[in-house]
């Protein structure tokens, strides 16, 4: 982990050491602060494997002109960007609350209503911005403590007017969540947004998952071929019945026939 020039590294209690970081298949968060002092931040920037491919470089670059484009409206406000000899980097506000993958399994119907109103109304700004998403997950949601505000974490694979081409290659997502069409390497437009963040907050309120295979490329597969509807009607069943009506249809296998998200 390297923080860019003017701030320094913390650890997860804030103190001013290398700590852990969080770590996907493409990039590494960790805390950082400005050296002058100031609130704590968090800087992503590319894992070593995809520092060095130029696509990658300028997808994070332009995540970066994206949030600052979108104002901190249901996202992190950029504090700073830039590149360095270790590759581009953002540093970003830190999100209050926690994400819903904390809650998974240990939440009440009533919480699910305040998360789910929250999330959604999040997500049409972002898509009233002319922007998809394209890998929502319990991961990527935050929620502040009385669940009713959302911040959306993660733009590295989202779609706007202008946004750099991701160029073809293995599947890139969260596959638990991905809508069926984005599995078999079509576009996600909003309803694939709306089927993934549906599909995680009903994944949080039953604790069960709306998929499994032993292999990613059965899980590929069945997030392709195989409708989640039986899941979803079963994960929603302690949940208000208009809004279990709502989040299944978002939950749809054919596009057409999904909803955009939740009255």
């Amino acid at each position: 982990m390297h923080a860019p020039d003017g701030f320094i590294l913390l650890d997860e209690t804030g103190l001013e050491r290398t700590g852990p970081a969080s770590r996907s298949a493409t990039a590494v968060v960790f805390g950082v602060r400005r050296a002058s002092g100031g609130d704590a931040c968090v800087c992503k920037r590319l894992s070593e494997r995809t520092a060095s491919e130029p696509w990658m470089r300028a997808r994070l670059l332009a995540e970066g002109e994206l949030l600052a484009r979108l104002q901190a409206r249901a996202t992190p406000r950029l504090v700073a960007s830039g590149e360095d000899a270790h590759g581009p980097w953002l540093v970003l506000e830190r999100a209050a609350g926690e994400p819903l993958a904390a809650r998974i399994g240990a939440v009440d119907a009533a919480w699910v209503a305040l998360a789910a109103s929250a999330a959604f109304g999040a997500l049409a700004q972002v898509h009233a911005a002319g922007v998809v998403h394209g890998d929502l997950s319990p991961g990527n949601v935050m929620l502040s403590a009385d669940a009713r505000q959302a911040t959306l974490l993660d733009f590295g694979l989202a779609s706007w007017p202008g946004a750099p081409a991701m160029p073809a290659g293995p599947f890139r997502g969260t596959l638990l969540y991905a809508p069926p069409e984005v599995a078999r390497g079509e576009s996600p437009d909003a309803r694939s947004d709306a089927f993934a963040l549906a599909a995680s907050l009903l994944h949080v309120a039953s604790g069960e998952l709306p998929r499994s295979a032993e292999t990613q490329a059965a899980m590929l597969l069945s997030a392709g071929e195989e409708p989640i509807d039986p899941w979803a009607r079963r994960a929603a069943a302690a949940l208000p019945p208009a809004l279990a009506a709502a989040l299944v249809a978002c939950c749809a296998f054919e596009r057409d026939a999904r909803t955009r998200g939740i009255d």
